[in-house]
């Protein structure tokens, strides 16, 4: 029969689980390994998803807030992948929308480009910052799960990209931005450093020797030092 958990056992199960995957990927995770991360037996993380689909299901359904309201009956039920990647790409479009970015792309003259630069910065880094886990889960699983991959790296993270890239290109040309030699390359350079310095610095070794909120408006210092001044 169905029923029902305080709220803080499920949120241990599903962070355990994201906390698996995102180390793991997806094919080598298996129930148990969950159950030892989250300190249950074996047996017992079947109470809470009837499956490793649900479970992985689960992660999502956390990070994006779909439990919000409460706890639902448990245990999960196996949805359709389908279903998973649905509520992947609308956890995605909204956690990691770039309205700044957006906004950029539709003036003409920024005024203080510095601003308006820093924020489009700020706006990633934050965004990286507060998703970094689930994301991980997403890039160690992808390699499993094709329909996942062409989500996240074809029509998500390549259309990022394709906006900075825009934006670098607009406002160098507008005199406003130093013309790089290819503005596809310097976009990627701009996001691989926020991503290193809000994400991949977590999962290394060397990662207590940064300070996190030095390291992030250091990112934001390098960039605009690095795109800003007298166009070439």
């Amino acid at each position: 029969m169905p029923r029902t958990t305080p709220p803080e056992r499920l949120t241990e199960v599903a962070q355990a689980a994201t906390r698996v995957f995102g180390r793991l990927g997806y094919r080598r995770t298996h129930m148990a390994d969950v159950a030892t991360q989250a300190g249950l037996s074996s047996g017992a993380v079947y109470s809470y998803v009837e499956s490793k689909e649900a479970l992985f299901h689960l992660v999502f359904a956390h990070a994006f807030g779909q439990f919000a309201d409460g706890v639902p009956s448990l245990p999960l039920v196996t949805p359709a992948f389908a279903e998973t990647l649905e509520l992947i790409g609308q956890g995605l479009r909204k956690a990691a929308a770039t309205p700044r970015l957006r906004a950029a792309l539709d003036q003409a003259d920024p005024g203080d480009v510095q601003a308006e630069l820093t924020a489009i910065i700020e706006e990633r880094y934050d965004m990286i910052e507060r998703m970094w886990p689930v994301l991980a889960v997403i890039e160690r699983c992808a390699v499993d799960l094709p329909d996942l991959e062409a989500l996240y790296y074809q029509r998500g993270r390549r259309g990022h990209l394709a906006q900075l890239t825009k934006y670098l290109e607009q406002r160098a040309a507008s005199g406003h931005l130093r013309t790089m030699l290819d503005a596809t390359v310097a976009a990627r350079i701009v996001t691989e450093t926020i991503v290193w310095f809000a994400w991949h610095r977590r999962e290394d070794r060397d990662a207590a020797l940064y300070d996190d909120e030095r390291a992030r408006r250091t990112v934001i210092q390098f960039v605009c030092c690095a795109l800003i001044g007298p166009s070439s």
